[in-house]
């Protein structure tokens, strides 16, 4: 009988350790991970932005001129989102 208590004992106190630990370990991690989008400006330009999901903080990366001829803006887009995604996954690497 004595070794079942001792038994529930050690399993109680491995499980509060677990769950402690668990708890701390969550509030270390950040918030959310980095990811890109392309807003658009009141103005009408273009901006991709690196931010942080679930968080209003955002990193732009390249702003686009409003009126750009199209073949242009598809091109420019293209390398900035390419930049934004580089930017991203370095944010995103654990350190």
């Amino acid at each position: 009988m004595r070794i079942v208590v001792v038994v529930l004992c050690i399993a109680a106190v491995a499980g509060l350790l677990f769950v402690v630990l668990s708890s701390w370990l969550a509030r270390s991690r950040p918030a959310g991970r980095w990811c890109v989008d392309t807003v658009t400006r009141p103005d009408g330009a273009l901006a991709v932005i690196v931010r942080r999901e679930g968080s209003d903080h955002a990193r732009t990366v390249r702003e686009l001129p409003a009126g750009m001829d199209s073949v242009e803006l598809a091109g420019e887009l293209r390398l900035a989102r390419e930049d934004a995604q580089l930017q991203a996954d370095e944010l995103n690497r654990p350190a």
